[in-house]
């Protein structure tokens, strides 16, 4: 049985967010699709990388398992979020213009999550407990 989750809880700030991380995940997914197309086991390992990473990113956005707000809590703030949505846009680049459309969408929001780190902004304020909650739970 594993640890109890925490409720994924939509408010004002947190739905634009939630949206424009939806959004990316889902021209991800369009983009895995397309490595899918070439029909080569070459083209098709970096598909299935996105797919997962892609698939996992907007079921996190809903659900939000206590084991991930712990080991993956670069996820659920500014700097965290912009850091791999610019490794992603990074990863998702090729030939094709869905490619550098979604390159381009995952750099400028991952920029801007790094620009928003050093503003007052959070991320998921209810949803997130600080760093130092996390670590200071036993296990």
């Amino acid at each position: 049985m594993g640890a109890p989750e925490r409720p994924a809880r939509i408010g004002g700030r947190d739905f634009v967010w939630r949206l424009v991380n939806f959004v990316v995940a889902a021209l991800w997914i369009v983009v895995a699709v397309f490595h899918f197309v070439d029909g080569t086991f070459q083209a098709a390992m970096p598909g299935v990388a996105i797919l997962i990473i892609a698939i996992l990113s907007i079921l996190f956005e809903f659900w939000r398992p206590e084991v991930i707000l712990e080991h993956c809590y670069f996820l659920w703030n500014f700097m965290g979020r912009g850091i791999f949505f610019l490794l992603m846009g990074c990863l998702v680049m090729g030939t094709r213009v869905i490619n550098y459309v979604t390159s381009g969408f995952a750099w400028f929001f991952g920029f801007l999550y790094i620009i928003l780190w050093f503003t007052s902004f959070t991320l998921f304020p209810v949803a997130v407990g600080s760093r130092r909650d996390l670590e200071a739970q036993t296990y």
